[in-house]
């Protein structure tokens, strides 16, 4: 089952960063060069898969660091007006991901009290991770929908930028973030041990920073709209109050 959610995780991932922004731009298809950066990017990830049972996990970790800093830089949205990040956080990002999913599924992380259990191995437990894993991608999955043209790795504001208020974002800020720690938490019941309890930790940490520089910045960018917009929603759990999609809106 946890291999499973290691393939589920790696092609969520490479849709996410690669496949999902190029298949949406029609900048991305204009010239052979793009179409044959993209042609690379899925090649060289397909034989990554293949691979990955042959290949050791340092290589496989390293390997993927590599794929997905080629693919934002050649895949990423390059315009935008203001950004809430130095570019090294990116960098540090990338790092603490590639550090969070070694947890959940590079067993020779499980180093001291880190390999110990947390729950009992069950059949139940691993079931219910694995459908709170999957919940969790696709709450994720839909808010990149609602989100559109304005998803950025970056924590940017781009041209003609709105503030999207519609679907999970009238419960939740960043839905994004939301999702993939109800991933991360479901796979660390699949997963069973302290190690997996630690990347749920890491990736939380990671996201309440970065929620909070896009806090900064949509404030600043929409003032008293989006701090309305922030008194009634979460920043990464969703609110259960009146919800603000009922309230002007851009």
């Amino acid at each position: 089952m946890l291999r499973v959610l290691a393939y589920i995780w790696a092609l969520f991932g490479a849709y996410w960063i690669v496949f999902a922004p190029a298949f949406s731009s029609k900048s991305l298809r204009r010239t052979n060069v793009q179409k044959l950066n993209l042609g690379f990017l899925a090649i060289t990830f397909l034989l990554l898969l293949w691979k990955a049972q042959s290949i050791s996990p340092v290589w496989i970790i390293l390997c993927g660091l590599a794929w997905t800093m080629l693919s934002l830089y050649w895949v990423a949205p390059r315009k935008e007006t203001h950004s809430g990040e130095y570019r090294f956080y990116r960098l540090l990002r990338l790092l603490i991901g590639a550090l969070t999913f070694a947890l959940l599924f590079w067993q020779k992380m499980g180093v001291g009290f880190l390999g110990q259990r947390f729950l009992p191995p069950s059949f139940a437990v691993k079931s219910v991770g694995f459908a709170v894993t999957l919940i969790g991608l696709a709450v994720t999955a839909w808010a990149r929908v609602h989100l559109g043209q304005y998803w950025s790795d970056k924590v940017v504001i781009q041209p003609q930028h709105r503030l999207i208020r519609t679907g999970p974002y009238a419960r939740v800020r960043h839905p994004i973030y939301f999702g993939v720690l109800f991933g991360i938490a479901g796979t660390a019941l699949v997963v069973g041990e302290w190690r997996a309890l630690a990347s749920l930790l890491l990736m939380s940490i990671n996201y309440t920073v970065k929620a909070k520089k896009e806090d900064k910045i949509l404030s600043e960018c929409f003032g008293e709209e989006f701090r309305s917009y922030q008194r009634n929603t979460g920043m990464l759990l969703p609110a259960f109050g009146p919800n603000p999609a009922n309230r002007q809106s851009t």
